[in-house]
């Protein structure tokens, strides 16, 4: 049995990350391009703190997104040992791996991405903890009915989601 042909890797498409390099670097043009010619001064900019905070931050962000680039590490990988997950936005830092019978069980069910906006997700239980984790499945550029198959193979499964959609 090859390991290889029983993965699902799920990586951030290259338009994603080209897209975060174009609105960091538009939102600093804007910002330097609106304020004064003096605003680059290093006394004027140090005097004004919110000014020098969002500077900074949108520099970070923007430095982030150029890094992610170079980052080949999958947002989601799941074979018949577990799977990875990327905990964190900055690049490189390593996945977190939950094997299958860490697991207690697994949940499709409506989550809530932002305030006004919910789509299909698995909510993960890990064994006597309260440790979850949500997978997104509405931001993965991978089938969704592949990631739920294999969730469903390894592990104790629930289908909420269809549940409540049944008319």
């Amino acid at each position: 049995m090859n390991l290889k042909e029983n993965e699902i890797i799920v990586k951030e498409s290259v338009l994603n990350k080209i897209i975060a390099i174009l609105i960091f670097f538009a939102f600093i043009f804007v910002m330097i391009c609106k304020s004064d010619i003096n605003f680059l001064k290093e006394k004027l900019f140090l005097q004004n703190g919110i000014i020098t905070f969002i500077s900074v931050f949108l520099f970070f962000l923007f430095l982030i997104s150029i890094v992610k680039i170079l980052d080949d590490k999958p947002l989601l990988k799941i074979n018949d040992y577990g799977f990875w997950y990327r905990n964190s936005f900055i690049p490189f830092f390593p996945l977190k791996f939950w094997q299958w019978n860490e697991i207690d069980f697994v949940e499709l069910n409506v989550v809530r991405y932002a305030k006004y906006r919910t789509g299909k997700g698995l909510i993960i239980h890990k064994k006597n903890s309260l440790a979850t984790k949500t997978i997104y499945l509405e931001d993965l550029n991978y089938p969704k009915e592949a990631i739920i198959n294999k969730f469903k193979k390894h592990s104790n499964f629930l289908d909420y989601y269809n549940r409540n959609n049944i008319k």
